[in-house]
């Protein structure tokens, strides 16, 4: 098992493209400087099988040649040892978690985990902090949190976009990872406001529901530009 741990530390500036379901796409994904793919094996239209997903992560990682990317295998309250299992076939790196998994769900699995977080619009912040933190000081807490929006129509990928505002207050001071609702439009701005460590994209790089190479692309480079400028806020 990798310890991603301080890699995510010493990386802030992520970019994730997920809900990838073809070779090429996982390819133009980390041929334009993705440092995460995300599959996902929960049921869903971008559900993908551990043999599809392979491909992909064979491509992307081609596509990368010496630069390191990492595959993510997204599930949803999905057994321990399915998770284990379909992980290993996939050939994934870490694995995603968007369900109602516990702390003690995560310290059992073979694989990193990023714990995802969908907060109602009524939810205050100060609340969704304490079940964060109770993951972060966990004995084997996640890699990462994510932030996704909350929708009625499913756990994550649904394009609902965050309060930003609110999620700015959870980055603060915790590895806090940004999607819902991001596209190569807003996601500059996103990134000036809540200052996570990375990004989270699927609809948002799509055109009539298909991932579109140029639209990746144009993601990757605004999110890049975006942290190198808080970045550069951050020098003394």
């Amino acid at each position: 098992m990798i310890d991603l741990g301080e890699r995510f530390a010493n990386r802030a500036g992520l970019v994730k493209i997920c809900g990838l379901r073809e070779p090429e796409h996982a390819a133009a994904a980390a041929a334009a400087g993705a440092d995460l793919v995300g599959f996902i094996f929960a049921s869903a239209r971008r559900q993908v099988s551990a043999e599809e997903a392979k491909v992909c992560v064979n491509a992307a990682r081609k596509a990368a040649g010496n630069r390191d990317v990492l595959a993510v295998g997204v599930f949803v309250d999905a057994p321990i040892a399915k998770v284990n299992e379909t992980a290993h076939r996939a050939g994934v790196d870490l694995v995603q978690l968007h369900g109602s998994e516990t702390s003690s769900f995560i310290e059992a699995l073979d694989f990193p985990a990023l714990k995802v977080f969908l907060p109602k619009p009524s939810e205050q912040p100060e609340c969704i902090a304490e079940q964060i933190d109770s993951y972060l000081h966990a004995a084997r807490p996640p890699a990462a949190i994510v932030v996704d929006g909350f929708s009625e129509r499913g756990s994550g990928g649904q394009g609902v976009q965050v309060d930003w505002e609110s999620a700015a207050v959870l980055a603060n001071s915790r590895p806090l990872m940004l999607a819902g609702g991001l596209n190569p439009e807003n996601v500059a701005r996103a990134i000036a406001i809540v200052r996570p460590i990375g990004v989270d994209v699927s609809s948002g790089v799509e055109r009539a529901g298909v991932k579109d190479p140029e639209r990746i692309h144009a993601f990757i480079a605004a999110a890049r530009s975006a942290f190198a400028e808080i970045n550069h806020d951050r020098s003394p």
